[in-house]
């Protein structure tokens, strides 16, 4: 059984969704350049507090607890940074494609945002297990806005392949004898 995503004409129900798609696509490169900034910093934060207390452990935590804790942090920053990297990528490749009337950039964008989705769902497992619900929250939210903005760009993809399709007409369409000028 096969589901097909509705089609819309409006993004967010005013905008035209060419135009709602390149919003998207600005919007998705600044929200991934301050999320990369944001996770860049807590990278820092994480790297500076386990040199800080390398040599000396809490007397409640033990120096392989802080050890795997870290592990898992600096796997959880490097898997979530590669995501909001490549995130970035497709969305400048929306905006060209997009500007440049190409059918294939958008269509690219689509089969990257449903892997990325895929990926979004894998960071919430993920989060969820190493990190804290409030992160768990945010980033499935961040899920559900990709699903609509994914829903905005495959319509403003099947808009630009209808218009650059060649029309299906016929030959004996072309010539009609009873509006045929009369000869005189």
């Amino acid at each position: 059984m096969v589901y097909e995503l509705p089609r819309v004409t409006k993004c967010c129900f005013c905008l035209p969704s060419r135009t709602g798609s390149l919003i998207i696509g600005y919007l998705s490169i600044v929200y991934s350049l301050l999320s990369l900034g944001v996770l860049s910093f807590s990278l820092y934060k994480v790297i500076t507090y386990v040199k800080v207390h390398e040599n000396e452990p809490d007397s409640e935590h033990t120096l392989e607890e802080y050890e795997q804790v870290s592990y898992s942090l600096y796997i959880t920053h490097a898997y979530i940074i590669i995501v909001y990297l490549y995130y970035m990528i497709i969305s400048v490749m929306l905006i060209v494609g997009i500007h440049m009337n190409k059918a294939i950039c958008i269509r690219y964008y689509f089969n990257s945002g449903l892997f990325l989705l895929m990926l979004g769902l894998a960071t919430v497992v993920v989060s969820t297990i190493f990190i804290h619900f409030i992160a768990t929250i945010f980033l499935l939210t961040w899920c559900i806005i990709i699903f609509y903005c994914l829903i905005v760009v495959r319509s403003t993809y099947l808009e630009i392949e209808e218009k650059s399709r060649p029309r299906d007409f016929q030959m004996e369409n072309l010539y009609i004898p009873h509006r045929a000028p009369l000869l005189l």
